[in-house]
């Protein structure tokens, strides 16, 4: 062949000098590069190798067959071997045996540079002539055969596919990590070359730079380094710069963080006795304009079809390039071997399977089949948290596959119930999508928004029916059915509610309009958050059966109605005698005072009330607390005007003054300073008679009511008196005189001038009360004790 070779070794002295030197060189090969092929073709013995080996001995020396790029872009393949002796007899002597390759040209024949390991072109001695022998042929090796490559790599499992993930990264960036690999033969050093090259494209494997054996490893700048374990390159498992693999037991590199699925997959299809597969998906891959996923997935495309069990990112990977890559449907044989898969499956792997339902479809009554049934119906019990398109993509593909799904079919409903209802559009636009042709599907969904109806917000689901289901068949749904009328009505807040109310059972059915749930779903779609006024109240407990609103639950919303009510509300007292007649047996002990309360404040307002409503009065409110505000203004102002009207029975008054309630007798003072009291008592003499009388009883307890009673004389009664004309202070008198008793005559102590300041006097003296100026004095039996 020829091909410019040259030789290297211990030669006799001659016109180039002796010792180590260049013996033989092709004479077209530059001599300017001598000098950098000799640093390339040196060779150390091992360390622990014999220093004085027998033919045996140095025959297992190892081989250093290296692969080179030379400074010129040239590329140097070079066998250095140990030969022992030298011409002069001295032990350390070794042959090397070199071809340059131009750049640009390759070995005959296009064989890569690891397939001429051990060809029988390689010598042993330099030519007796000195000249390169020309005629030699470049013959690959038989040494490296493929059954030999797979016992190897059988041989050394567990570290074929850190291995092949390596390989993959020594052409993506000029600083790739060197790959440092230990064995106890250079041959084996030969094959693992031989895998890496067989899993590059032919271009890059042509290019790969290897040494099958040094000693100094840390000192070679091939990327691959081959060396024995006397080298000790474990210590530098964790540098950044090397990739070590030691199979002779030593510490090897880390794995990588990252997965490479490409090398799994290779690396099982190596195991399983098909490396043509991997060497078929390289070339085809070669100057394609895809990426690395699409590399994996026909990889793990050929691998399934040929049956080789494969991991769940390897399936995930051929189940992806089917969907996507394949220019026609699927291979029959890459669907069953994707459907024999294993129990590994993950997310993914489902999601790309369910993308192949279609194609999976007409397969399905055949037994390859049977394990992604078994395995998928597993997976739709898991499957309930998953994100919703997942779901939905096993149930497609459940469907394919004429699977039961009994199982997913409720969790599925309600997954996509609560789409319809509050999530994201994308979810919504998948729920109305899933609902489409489905019909035992959409019924469970319906089943669900029925149930959403009764239980949750019922508003909700109207907007759904409206927006995402119209014209959905409601026929067994009655909370559906009153939704469904609720958006077809007016707007609640607008609208005549209680009629508004009974329309909406009549749209659930007669059957369904005394269904307790159906009653309480009608009611929150008309009052939703709004209070219930008590006519309306008041309307629905004329108009349903007690029954009825009993067993829905309703009471406690009517009895809310009276107790919320406002203190003006003409309609609240006559809630409250309808409830306490009808609800009776079912009321709150102090939701039954309160009614009753706000039944009294209704009598008295409409001068209904009997003797003695006072403390009828103050014995409810005590039963009542915490009382509503509305219900407390309420009675507060009734029972005030009650004991502030036309002749005022006193006997009230002295009830409440004697039962002591703050709250009734400070609302009587502030309704006793309203500027009407003094207004009808500057026109009516005999008013203001009726408010001197209730003003000066029960005097002397030192307590509220001496305090208000005083207060009211001095600042209502006496600016108002004084005021008044002789005739009307006249017409006052007569009034008290025709009452009896001395309130005539008190009277006159009272608005005598000058008498005031003296009787009070008096009056704190004895009490040891502290009184102002225009203070009431006591009664005149008081005075004279």
């Amino acid at each position: 062949m020829n091909v410019q070779q040259l030789h290297y070794t211990s030669a006799a002295p001659g016109p180039d000098g002796s010792g180590f030197r260049f013996t033989a060189v092709s004479d077209d090969l530059p001599a300017a590069l001598l000098g950098e092929v000799e640093q390339l073709v040196g060779y150390e013995p091992p360390r622990d190798a014999p220093a004085r080996p027998s033919a045996a001995e140095l025959a297992a020396f190892p081989v250093a067959f290296s692969h080179h790029r030379l400074s010129d872009g040239s590329r140097l393949l070079c066998r250095a071997v140990y030969t022992g002796t030298d011409y002069s007899g001295r032990y350390g002597n070794f042959h090397a045996h070199a071809v340059r390759l131009p750049d640009g040209d390759g070995l005959p024949g296009r064989m890569l540079p690891i397939e001429a390991w051990e060809s029988p072109f390689w010598a042993d001695r330099t030519p007796e002539d000195g000249v390169p022998d020309r005629s030699a042929a470049f013959t690959p090796g038989r040494h490296i055969d493929r059954t030999r490559l797979l016992e190897f790599v059988r041989a050394r499992a567990q570290r074929l596919e850190p291995f092949l993930r390596d390989v993959r990264t020594l052409f993506r960036s000029p600083d790739a990590p060197q790959l440092l690999v230990v064995e106890h033969d250079s041959v084996h050093i030969a094959h693992w070359i031989a895998v890496a090259s067989s899993v590059l494209p032919r271009e890059l494997a042509d290019r790969l730079t290897f040494t099958t054996y040094t000693r100094r490893p840390l000192l070679a700048r091939q990327q691959i380094v081959g060396t024995l374990p006397d080298a000790d390159a474990s210590g530098f498992a964790s540098d950044h710069r090397y990739r070590i693999h030691d199979c002779t037991g030593g510490r090897s590199s880390p794995g990588r963080e990252e997965p490479d699925p490409w090398a799994a997959v290779a690396a099982r299809l190596w195991l399983a006795g098909r490396p043509e597969l991997v060497a078929a998906a390289v070339h085809q891959r070669a100057g394609a304009d895809h990426g690395a996923a699409d590399d994996v997935g026909h990889l793990a495309a050929l691998a399934a079809v040929e049956g080789v069990a494969l991991d769940t990112a390897g399936r995930t990977a051929a189940a992806h390039w089917a969907r996507v890559r394949s220019a026609k449907a699927p291979e029959v044989a890459l669907l069953l071997g994707l459907a024999a898969g294993g129990t590994d499956r993950s997310a993914g792997e489902w999601a790309e399977l369910a993308g192949l339902a279609d194609e999976f479809a007409p397969l399905v009554e055949q037994s390859a089949m049977h394990p992604l049934k078994r395995d998928l119906l597993g997976e739709l019990e898991r499957a309930a948290a998953a994100p919703l398109d997942a779901l939905l993509s096993l149930f497609r593909l459940a469907e394919a596959l004429d699977v039961n799904r009994t199982a997913v079919l409720p969790v599925l409903a309600a997954r996509l119930g609560t789409a319809l209802l509050d999530g994201p559009e994308e979810d919504r636009s998948c729920a109305r999508v899933a609902l489409d042709g489905r019909p035992v599907l959409a019924a469970a969904v319906l089943d669900t928004l029925d149930r959403a109806a009764a239980t949750g917000d019922p508003r909700d689901v109207a907007r759904v029916l409206a927006a995402e289901l119209p014209g959905a068949d409601l026929a067994f749904h009655p909370h559906l059915r009153v939704a469904a009328a609720t958006a077809a009505a007016d707007d609640p807040a607008r609208a005549d509610r209680p009629g508004l109310f009974t329309a909406l059972l009549k749209a659930a059915g007669t059957e369904h309009r005394s269904t307790p749930s159906v009653l309480r779903t009608a009611f929150r779609l008309v009052w939703g958050d709004t209070p219930l006024r008590p006519v309306e109240a008041g309307t629905l407990l004329a108009e349903l059966p007690a029954a009825w609103h009993r067993a829905a639950g309703l009471d406690d919303a009517f009895v809310r109605a009276a107790l919320d009510s406002t203190p003006g509300d003409p309609e609240a007292p006559e809630l409250a005698k309808l409830l306490l007649l009808h609800c009776a047996g079912t009321l709150e002990p102090r939701h039954r005072a309160a009614l009753l309360l706000l039944e009294l404040a209704g009598d008295i307002a409409a001068g209904e009330a009997r003797a003695g409503c006072a403390g009828h009065a103050v014995a409810l409110r005590a039963q009542a607390l915490p009382l509503e505000a509305g219900i407390e203004e309420r009675v507060s102002a009734a029972l005030a005007g009650r004991l502030l009207g036309t002749d005022p029975p006193l006997g009230e008054l002295l009830a409440l003054v004697r039962s002591g309630d703050e709250h009734f007798l400070r609302a009587y003072a502030e309704a006793a300073r309203h500027e009407s009291v003094a207004d009808r008592m500057r026109s009516t003499p005999a008013y203001a008679a009726d408010c001197f009388t209730a003003w000066q009883t029960a005097p002397g307890d030192g307590g509220t009511w001496d305090e208000i009673r005083t207060g009211l004389l001095a600042s209502v009664l006496r600016p108002v008196v004084r005021r008044m004309p002789a005739e009307d202070v006249e017409a006052l008198l007569a009034s008290l005189r025709r009452r009896g008793g001395p309130w005539a005559e008190q009277f006159r102590d009272w608005n005598r001038p000058g008498v005031l300041s003296r009787v009070t006097g008096r009056w704190r003296a004895r009490n040891g009360n502290r009184h102002g100026p225009g203070d009431i004095e006591p009664p005149r039996e008081e005075r004279h004790r």
